[in-house]
């Protein structure tokens, strides 16, 4: 009888599936623990990467803030005392400039600029900015020898442990003056629009650059003359008839009393601020992140154009500022987040202040930085 070799089906079905098995517990704990180390290698590493991108974010924002201080700061404190040709008559402004504004000006004309230390941070000092903005009264600075107070209408406005700094400067019209009809009662005319902003300050000379008058103008920005104010403005002037009869030479300039300072921006920040002081308009916010403004004033003793010694305002004696010639100053910018993995506790060295950074030492990525900027009015 014929008989089969072949196993049964049920069998050999049987046989296949005891042949499976799966992990075994000590396996899948090792993948497991595989897996986590893994997992936690990628994590460290984002997290390593997230870190470091974020403080070299931080420090490319106090970068990028402090360059943007010395692209406002070095060119404005540089024409200081820029006053046309007024400056080659070789006598004091003063006596060759016939004030018509209302009220005194922020600092005498015949100065380039005037500054004001606050107190505790000159040269030697140790100083700790403040956890909080605060802004302390005017006696809190002092200008010159004299020991002036802040100007009344900067109190307020600027922060603890900023120094102040106000500048006078001119700027030529880039229109010349109508040669063939160059005034018509109380206007200057030109020969296309001045674009000179209503209520600003003037400078006009006669025709042989002996003498001018400054003054304060009452039409538009795009006028074709520049006519003189009466009373009815503020400062205004002390009448609206010139005093010089204005020629086809006539030279005519911007004239500017701007002051810089550390202040509270929109966002909180400290920030680097300029205001025009006559007339007085309101704050104009440039650098945000800028925590404090450090200057030292190079005064010229001997007559040879350049600083014999650096010294702060509180130390200026009050005819030394004609003779000021160059200025030297520092900031600290910050990041706007904290991004450190450790607290900030440096102190910087801003020209002789030793100053250290707010809030007991935050994580906040900070840049020092100065520069010295030659007065090109008074070098001339």
């Amino acid at each position: 009888m014929y008989q089969s070799n072949q196993k049964p089906y049920t069998t050999m079905h049987q046989l296949t599936l005891n042949d499976q098995r799966g992990l075994s517990l000590v396996e899948l704990m090792v993948a497991i623990a595989l897996g986590l180390i893994l997992t936690l290698g990628v994590t460290q590493i984002y997290l390593s990467g997230n870190s470091t991108y974020r403080q070299t974010q931080g420090f490319a924002h106090a970068q990028e803030s402090t360059r943007f201080v010395a692209s406002i700061l070095n060119p404005d404190l540089r024409s200081a005392g820029t006053f046309g040709c007024l400056s080659r008559m070789g006598r004091p402004l003063d006596q060759i400039v016939d004030n018509r504004l209302n009220g005194g000006l922020s600092i005498q004309i015949d100065r380039p600029l005037q500054g004001w230390e606050y107190t505790g941070t000159s040269p030697g000092d140790s100083f700790n900015l403040p956890d909080a903005i605060d802004t302390p009264g005017a006696a809190n600075w002092s200008s010159g020898t004299a020991g002036a107070n802040l100007p009344a209408s900067l109190v307020g406005s600027v922060i603890t442990g900023s120094d102040v700094i106000i500048t006078n400067a001119m700027a030529t019209l880039s229109v010349p003056v109508d040669p063939g009809n160059p005034q018509n009662g109380n206007s200057i005319n030109f020969l296309d629009n001045v674009l000179v902003p209503v209520n600003r300050v003037v400078l006009a000379t006669d025709g042989a650059c002996s003498e001018g008058e400054l003054f304060q103008k009452s039409n538009n920005y795009n006028s074709s003359s520049i006519t003189m104010a009466g009373g009815n403005v503020n400062p205004g002037n002390n009448g609206n008839n010139f005093n010089i009869d204005y020629e086809p030479q006539t030279r005519v300039y911007e004239f500017t009393a701007m002051a810089y300072y550390i202040g509270e921006g929109t966002n909180g920040e400290p920030a680097l601020f300029r205001r025009l002081m006559t007339p007085l308009e309101a704050p104009q916010e440039l650098v945000s992140g800028v925590e404090t403004l450090q200057i030292l004033y190079g005064v010229n003793t001997n007559g040879s154009n350049a600083a014999d010694e650096y010294v702060p305002a509180d130390e200026i004696a009050d005819d030394d500022w004609a003779n000021v010639v160059s200025i030297r100053f520092a900031t600290i910018s910050r990041s706007q987040n904290e991004v450190l993995v450790e607290e900030n506790t440096r102190t910087f060295d801003l020209i002789g202040s030793e100053v250290s950074q707010g809030n007991d030492g935050d994580r906040r990525a900070r840049i020092a930085s100065s520069a010295t900027v030659a007065l090109r009015g008074v070098m001339q």
